[in-house]
């Protein structure tokens, strides 16, 4: 560029350089250049002043204060969960300001560049224990969520036999990677606890471990612990962190080993001498053959960003021949441990997943063509909408995500350079020149997340969005914490900019939760029908128990979702399941009558028993099925008949054997077997228990 001279002040002169002067007149302003605007806000040249921390780094600072203020949050989060089971409307705002009452303070200073590390690392685990509690308020004595008693079935059975592989109707594929139940199981023979208190111990652990091993991860991928600190801050406003990624579920356990794996890598890489990193290698192949018994999922995820590592890795300038070896080791490690275990015990996944995922691309492929209509956002299945107040948040909460990746995308590369003076046009001879591969593939990663957003607007692939969304969270964390540590907050040393960007990272948070949970984020006052925890009560409960004392355990049941889990886990019956059988068995019992075909599908079942709900015909369902989703339990207009549940009672050949009212339990054992006692169990002669209900008609 030519600088007139002559014309201009040295300043000047600069300034033209420097793009904000176009002319060389003095006292003349041009139009700043629109390049250099573009440049400075996706971040094309890399800027370390912006990013480091000016605090005594073994100070613990304020951390005692914050957490003084978390126990302040958490006691308003359990008087909000007290006043959601009286049926209080203000439970539910006031919970989620109490998440962000836990939240707002320590990411204020977090952010601020005045934290040490250690007060930084404090105050992660600080927020992390106190949204555990959350949790804990949330469901305090029982499992109340519908993974869990899944997982629970299957630590039952290992307890009472004293072996694995057991099977699960409710999940096939569980006993076949028990890593959790194993520990939970372990834990229980070793204390004498409850299953219940068992797995929170586990639980509680994992969430701890994670959040330490993500914070040392991405320390070292970025050579700063203050942009490692605000990456967990955004990785809490992943949509599963708050309740999902700690129900009593294997993917609970999976996502801190898989950051554990991670954060042993990269100290492998990061080892000085060649034979240095060995025992690091070592230690990472356990963990990645532990991860492959424990979920599935989160170890093709697993191997697939230590395939991407090893390949960033051999072209990576300046690893040494050992470094690339052992990265390519680990990636083959990571691939063959999970095809291996799914080799062993009968390939689940595949007739587990595919389904799903074809499903889920299907419906995407719709959405694009614009030949169906998309579900409806913040509706639910009964046809409820969301408060304007969850479904503004929801929307800003993604809206500042996709901003943070935006000026974090490109930054995250050149913040990556080995060089100082990197940009992300850097001469060919530098084009190579990274310092962490693995922050590489992260940020590559986190491309999944709008594909997560798309597959979130179709019903059969809400799930696989979900599941993608949490795990591109790990690049998200880091892309939107550079972003923010060198672009939005930069040098200033103010608090103003810091609480700022903390109120947009608690938008993040509440909108994650609510996009996962929203308005039954809490235990209503009253049943709901078909709404997973919000239909875990008493009532059914003792139903289950009263089966387990009266009719012996084992029995072979037919009936809804919700009853299943109950019957499974607190009667300690078998259930009839679609996956299990590939028989519905919701078919004969909400048909309007006992045809042939409705016997032979309980029949050859084999069920023995049919529990009827009676509470499904008084609403809708509020997960969108009352049983297991076939073509007939889809789209419900009209809640179900009750004459079609008791049309039972007409049956010669079955027997009402329970009912308290609302619940009713037929033997139809004797179907298609003249003759035969309607009750051969262990104790008979007891008389039914009923309310005086005409058939059809409930009072």
């Amino acid at each position: 560029m030519t600088v007139v001279k002559g014309r201009t002040s040295p300043d000047q002169q600069k300034a033209y350089q420097d793009g904000a002067y176009r002319h060389g007149y003095p006292g003349r302003v041009s139009i700043p250049r629109v390049d250099l605007w573009i440049a400075a806000f996706l971040g094309l040249r890399r800027q370390d002043s912006a990013v480091g921390g000016v605090a005594d780094p073994s100070s613990l600072g304020m951390s005692a204060v914050f957490a003084f203020l978390c126990s302040c949050a958490l006691v308003v989060a359990a008087l909000a969960a007290n006043a959601s089971r009286l049926g209080e409307g203000w439970a539910v705002p006031a919970f989620y300001c109490a998440i962000a009452a836990i939240f707002l303070p320590a990411a204020a200073r977090i952010i601020h560049p005045g934290a040490s590390r250690l007060e930084r690392l404090a105050l992660i685990l600080i927020v992390t224990a106190a949204l555990f509690v959350v949790r804990l308020i949330r469901a305090p004595v029982a499992f109340i969520d519908h993974d869990e008693f899944l997982h629970w079935t299957t630590v039952n059975d290992i307890l009472e036999a004293g072996r694995l592989f057991l099977p699960n109707p409710l999940l096939p594929v569980s006993p076949l990677y028990p890593g959790l139940e194993l520990i939970t199981s372990a834990l229980v023979n070793l204390s004498g606890l409850s299953v219940f208190a068992a797995a929170i111990i586990v639980l509680a652990a994992a969430r701890m471990m994670l959040m330490l091993a993500l914070f040392l991860l991405f320390e070292k991928i970025t050579d700063s612990a203050r942009i490692a600190s605000i990456a967990c801050l955004i990785y809490m406003g992943s949509s599963a962190f708050l309740l999902f990624d700690v129900h009593y579920s294997y993917e609970s356990l999976a996502i801190p080993m898989l950051a554990a794996v991670l954060l042993a890598s990269e100290s492998r890489r990061m080892e000085q001498g060649d034979a240095a990193g060995w025992p690091t290698v070592v230690a990472s192949m356990v963990l990645i053959v532990a991860l492959a018994v424990t979920h599935h999922l989160t170890s093709y995820f697993c191997a697939a960003l230590l395939c991407g590592t090893a390949v960033m890795e051999c072209l990576r300038q300046g690893a040494s021949v050992m470094q690339r070896r052992q990265a390519i080791l680990l990636a083959s490690i990571a691939v063959i441990a999970p095809v291996a275990w799914s080799k062993i015990v009968g390939n689940p996944t595949g007739s587990y997943i595919l389904p799903v995922l074809a499903g889920g691309i299907h419906e995407v492929a719709q959405l694009v063509s614009s030949s169906t209509s998309t579900r409806k956002l913040f509706v639910s299945d009964t046809g409820a909408l969301a408060p304007a107040w969850q479904r503004y948040l929801t929307m800003a909460g993604v809206a500042l995500i996709c901003l943070g990746l935006l000026t974090g995308f490109l930054r995250s590369l050149v913040f990556n350079g080995q060089h100082r003076n990197a940009s992300i046009l850097w001469p060919p001879t530098r084009w190579r020149l990274w310092r962490s591969s693995l922050l590489v593939v992260l940020v590559l990663v986190t491309l999944a997340y709008p594909v997560s957003i798309i597959f979130r607007l179709t019903r059969s692939g809400w799930e696989i969005g979900n599941r993608v969304g949490s795990l591109s969270f790990l690049g998200v964390a880091i892309v939107v914490a550079v972003a923010v540590a060198a672009f939005w907050h930069g040098t200033s040393r103010g608090w103003l900019r810091a609480t700022a960007l903390a109120a947009a990272a608690t938008t993040v948070l509440v909108a994650g939760v609510i996009s996962s949970e929203g308005p039954r984020i809490l235990v209503p006052a009253g049943y709901e029908v078909s709404a997973d925890s919000s239909s875990i009560e008493p009532m059914g409960i003792s139903a289950a128990r009263w089966t387990r004392e009266w009719l012996g355990r084992d029995q072979h049941f037919a009936t809804d979702r919700i009853n299943r889990l109950l019957l499974s886990t607190y009667g300690r019956q078998q259930v009839s399941t679609t996956l299990e059988s590939g028989r519905d068995t919701g078919m004969a019992i909400t048909a309007a009558d006992l045809g042939p075909m409705e016997r032979k599908l309980l029949i050859d079942s084999g069920v023995g028993f049919v529990m009827v709900d009676l509470r499904m015909t008084t609403g809708l369902p509020g997960v969108g099925v009352y049983f297991d989703g076939g073509a007939q339990d889809r789209n419900h207009m009209v809640p179900l008949q009750a004459s079609s549940l008791l049309k039972f009672n007409s049956e010669p050949d079955v027997d009402r054997t329970f009912d308290n009212g609302f619940m009713v339990i037929f033997d139809v054992g004797r179907l298609g077997i003249a003759g035969q006692p309607a009750v051969p169990r262990k104790r008979t002669g007891e008389p039914v228990q009923s309310l005086e209900r005409t058939d059809g008609d409930l009072q």
